[in-house]
C-alpha cells in the first residue's frame, strides 16, 4: 500500500476539491440559465487542475518527469479554459488562436523540461505563463463587475485570483533567481509544495465562490431587467417609465433643469389589429419602436404606456426644444413606411407634448396634460402633435 508524504495529501484535498467543483459547474450548465460554454469550461478547468496535481502526486511516486510534465500541461490548460471562460462570461471573447499558441507551448516546455538541465526554464516560464492568465483574469472580473454589474466591491472578487497570481509569479521568479532551490523543492516533500498545495486549496474555493456570486449577480440583474423591459417591444414598461418620470422629476427640482414628457399613439392601430391580425399589429409597433429608439438622444427614455400608446421622457428638454423632438419623430415615422407580408403600408403617430413647470408641477398632471394634448392631436385629424396647456 502507497503511502503519501504531507505534501502530496494536501495536493489529494486539492483533487477531491476540484473534482466537487468540476461536478458543480457541470450540473450547473445544464439545469441554470447562465452562459452555458463558461461554465463548461469553468468544469474543465477544475476537471484539469484536480487531474494534475493527481498526476503530480503519481509523478512523485514514480520519480516520472513524463508524469510532470503532463501535469504542467494540465494546469496550463485549465488555467486558459478559466480564462477563456470568464472573458466568454463578461462579454470579451477572444479569439482561440493565441490560448492554441500557449498551450503548445507548454507542451513544448514541458518537454524540455525532461531534460533536468531545462527544469528551472520550464518553472519559471510556466509559472510566469500561469500568473499573467490568472492576472489578466482578475482585471477582466473586476471590470465586469464594476462597470456591467456596478459593484464597489469588484476588486474583492478579483482577490482570490491576484493570490494565486502573485504564488506563481514567486515562485516563477524563484526559478530565475535559484534554479537549483526550486527544482529540488518542487521534487520533494518541501514547505513550498505544502504552502502552494494550501494557498490553492483556499484561493480555488474562493475563486470558484466569487465566479457563483457573478453568476447569481448576473441572474438577478436580468430578472430586474425583465420586470422593467416590455416584452413586446423591449422598452421599459409602464411601472418602469414612470418609475423614471419621478426620478426625472426630482433630478429636476434639485437641478431646476427643464425636462418634457412626449405621449405617442399610433394613429388607427385597431384597424391593423382588424386587417391584419395581432401578429400584424406587434410587428407594426416593433417597427415604430426602432424608428422611436432612433430619433431618441441616448438620456432620453422610452416606454410602453399601454397598447399602442408610448411615453418619451426628454431630459433637459424645455418645451420649445420638445415640440421639435416630436415634430422629427412624427416626420420619421411618416417617412418609413410599414411592410407586412409584402405589402408597405403608412404608419403615423399623433404625439402629445407636456413641460415641466416647476417644483410644484407633479408627475400626474404632467402626465395628464401630454394626455390631453393627445386626444386633441387624434380629434384635430391625427399624424400631427399638440402642446399641454
Amino acid at each position: 500500500m502507497p503511502t503519501f508524504t504531507a505534501t502530496e495529501i494536501a495536493f489529494l484535498m486539492v483533487a477531491c476539491q476540484q473534482a466537487v467543483l468540476a461536478l458543480g459547474w457541470a450540473i450547473g450548465a445544464v439545469v441554470v440559465p447562465i452562459d452555458r460554454r463558461s461554465a463548461l469550461q469553468w468544469a474543465c478547468y477544475a476537471l484539469l487542475t484536480g487531474s494534475s496535481v493527481l498526476i503530480f502526486i503519481a509523478a512523485s511516486q514514480t520519480r516520472s518527469e513524463e508524469l510532470r510534465a503532463l501535469a504542467n500541461l494540465c494546469v496550463a490548460t485549465g488555467i486558459v479554459l478559466m480564462e477563456r471562460g470568464v472573458r466568454q462570461f463578461t462579454g470579451r471573447p477572444a479569439p482561440w488562436w493565441p490560448y492554441a499558441l500557449l498551450v503548445v507551448g507548454v507542451a513544448g516546455l514541458s518537454w524540455l523540461g525532461l531534460d533536468p538541465g531545462y527544469g528551472a526554464l520550464r518553472v519559471a516560464i510556466v509559472s510566469g505563463l500561469v500568473a499573467l492568465l490568472c492576472a489578466l483574469t482578475a482585471w477582466n472580473i473586476y471590470v465586469y463587475a464594476r462597470r456591467d454589474l456596478g459593484l464597489a466591491f469588484g476588486h474583492l472578487l478579483a482577490v482570490p485570483l491576484l493570490l494565486g497570481a502573485m504564488v506563481f509569479a514567486t515562485r516563477s521568479a524563484r526559478a530565475v533567481v535559484s534554479p537549483y532551490t526550486v527544482v529540488a523543492e518542487l521534487a520533494g516533500n518541501s514547505s513550498l509544495n505544502i504552502g502552494s498545495a494550501v494557498v490553492f486549496l483556499v484561493t480555488a474555493l474562493v475563486f470558484h465562490l466569487a465566479l457563483v456570486a457573478l453568476v447569481g449577480m448576473r441572474l438577478m440583474a436580468e430578472l430586474r431587467r425583465l420586470s422593467r423591459t416590455d416584452g413586446l417591444t423591449e422598452v421599459f414598461n409602464r411601472r418602469a417609465i414612470e418609475e423614471q418620470l419621478h426620478d426625472e422629476a426630482r433630478r429636476a427640482v434639485r437641478s431646476q433643469r427643464p425636462f418634457s414628457v412626449l405621449m405617442i399613439d399610433a394613429d388607427y392601430f385597431k384597424g391593423i389589429n382588424d386587417r391584419f391580425g395581432h401578429a400584424a399589429g406587434d410587428d407594426a409597433l416593433r417597427h415604430l419602436t426602432r424608428i422611436m429608439k432612433a430619433q431618441m438622444r441616448d438620456v432620453d427614455r422610452i416606454g410602453r404606456f399601454g397598447g399602442e400608446e408610448f411615453v418619451a421622457v426628454l431630459p433637459g428638454t424645455a418645451a420649445t426644444e420638445a415640440l421639435n423632438a416630436a415634430e422629427r419623430l412624427r416626420d420619421a415615422v411618416l417617412r418609413r413606411p410599414w411592410a407586412w407580408q409584402g405589402e408597405v403600408l403608412p404608419l403615423t403617430v399623433s404625439i402629445g407634448v407636456a413641460a415641466w413647470r416647476g417644483p410644484q408641477d407633479e408627475v400626474p398632471a404632467l402626465l395628464k396634460r401630454a394626455d390631453a394634448a393627445l386626444y386633441r392631436a387624434k380629434a384635430l385629424g391625427r399624424d400631427r402633435f399638440e402642446l399641454g396647456s
